[in-house]
């Protein structure tokens, strides 16, 4: 339930310009990783590949991300587009916001809440 509340507030927030929260946390690992193979992004981001794919393609779709393929023509390689990189400088004011807001809902810092998430996240998976 904390969790589908969580992401509903930043859903409500990214709304205004077409981004869900699931998807903005694959525009930023693309940003952050450039030219990544799917595989490495999923293991990074601790998504399944098939959950991440599904993901990319509706990013795709939308102009956000280009997949190409890699050298080994099983690879497979994604990179942000302009339009991408324009959405994701737009989204991450809209996180924050977001971020403020739930912080203001909890007790704690957001950095120690993170902190106790990946701790939790670590000893399940």
């Amino acid at each position: 339930m904390a969790s589908r509340a969580v992401t509903g507030v930043y859903d409500r927030h990214l709304r205004a310009i077409g981004l869900q929260a699931s998807q903005l946390a694959v525009l930023w690992a693309v940003a952050g990783l450039r030219r990544a193979a799917i595989k490495d992004m999923a293991q990074t981001i601790a998504m399944n590949e098939t959950a991440l794919l599904r993901n990319l393609r509706v990013l795709e779709r939308q102009g956000w991300v280009v997949i190409d393929v890699g050298q080994d023509r099983r690879q497979r390689l994604v990179s942000l587009t302009s339009a991408g990189r324009e959405v994701f400088s737009e989204a991450l004011p809209l996180w924050k916001k977001a971020q403020d807001e739930i912080t203001a809902v909890l007790d704690g810092s957001v950095k120690e809440i993170n902190r106790q998430l990946l701790r939790l996240t670590r000893a399940v998976t």
